[in-house]
């Protein structure tokens, strides 16, 4: 009788392990265009952080140690409050790994802490989409899913505006600046929320204005799942954006997609195409239901199965709502 019990145990810890998420590894970067210090140790932590396409990255600017930062000026309140949510204010460069700051070392990061960090799960999965909003404005849904058994009930999620990359030249010689924090969706220290129970979702809308000196091409946004307790942050998603809202028969560069609205099944057409893409689709909730490749030719995908409702295409880098009736 102990041993079925022991084995219902592990298979029941088993399905725990699986039922969780994928978490992406998030690194926080407080920094100052006057930071000399700043200057000797970024390239190095940029070089590192390069090898890691999959790692988001997010540089604030306090006001302290140098209130002239130019970056900081153009926002200091929120790059402020985003530095005294670490208690980190007054001290640049600082680093945090997944909510947790990193020794002083350069570089500030290496091969092994990244690694260590990836390949990890998380009973939270978050997506972020945008889309154009009007002429001067964007707005950003983010999905938050819980995937996995938690004690864990209360969170904060951070969501904020992005540029990538940014060129200035810096009074401390820096010429290129990476994943500029612009504005805050929710409140500096993220907005509390309690996680929704297993397999449910919550869905957050935001809306921000472009400013004239942000490149929009340049602008996504971001989001963060961090625990009330400890600050660890749980996961953490870059927004993608879609073209267009619009429906009807569609082009994506080398791509036609149709019919659409679609019934049993969907047509894309990439007879332009020379090297292959990643082709994914997402219902309205942010659950994959559709992965796979796609190079020179037509492809179907059989939609037969599929509720009716709205998904969005991803190809590549790019994404545009379809909708099934």
């Amino acid at each position: 009788m102990k041993q079925k019990f022991s084995l219902v145990i592990s298979l029941f810890s088993f399905m725990q392990i699986f039922s969780q998420s994928p978490r992406t590894v998030v690194v926080e970067h407080f920094t100052n265009t006057r930071c000399g210090i700043c200057a000797s140790r970024n390239p190095s932590f940029y070089s590192v952080l390069g090898n890691y396409p999959q790692v988001l990255h997010i540089a604030y600017h306090p006001s302290a140690p140098y209130s002239q930062c130019y970056f900081s000026l153009q926002n200091v309140a929120e790059n402020d409050a985003r530095t005294n949510y670490y208690n980190t204010y007054g001290s640049t460069p600082d680093y945090f790994l997944n909510g947790k700051i990193l020794p002083a070392a350069n570089p500030a990061i290496n091969n092994t802490t990244i690694d260590t960090a990836l390949n990890q799960t998380s009973p939270v999965e978050i997506r972020a989409t945008e889309e154009l909003a009007g002429s001067d404005s964007m707005k950003v849904v983010v999905v938050v899913k819980t995937t996995g058994t938690t004690s864990i009930s209360t969170v904060r999620m951070f969501a904020g505006v992005a540029e990538n990359p940014i060129n200035y030249n810096a009074q401390n010689g820096e010429t290129v600046h990476y994943d500029v924090f612009r504005k805050a969706l929710t409140a500096a220290a993220g907005n509390q929320f309690a996680l929704p129970a297993l397999n449910d979702s919550a869905v957050f809308e935001f809306t921000y204005a472009i400013k004239n000196d942000w490149n929009v091409n340049n602008i996504y946004a971001l989001a963060l799942i961090q625990r009330d307790d400890t600050k660890e942050v749980l996961n953490a998603t870059k927004s993608t954006r879609l073209v267009s809202t619009s429906v009807g028969d569609m082009e994506i560069n080398e791509f036609r997609v149709y019919p659409n609205p679609f019934g049993e099944e969907l047509t894309v057409d990439s007879w332009q195409l020379t090297i292959k893409q990643p082709i994914q689709v997402f219902d309205i909730a942010g659950r994959k239901v559709y992965e796979n490749s796609i190079g020179t030719g037509r492809t179907t995908i059989k939609t037969a199965n599929w509720s009716a409702g709205i998904y969005f295409l991803k190809i590549g880098t790019t994404a545009r709502k379809i909708v099934k009736e």
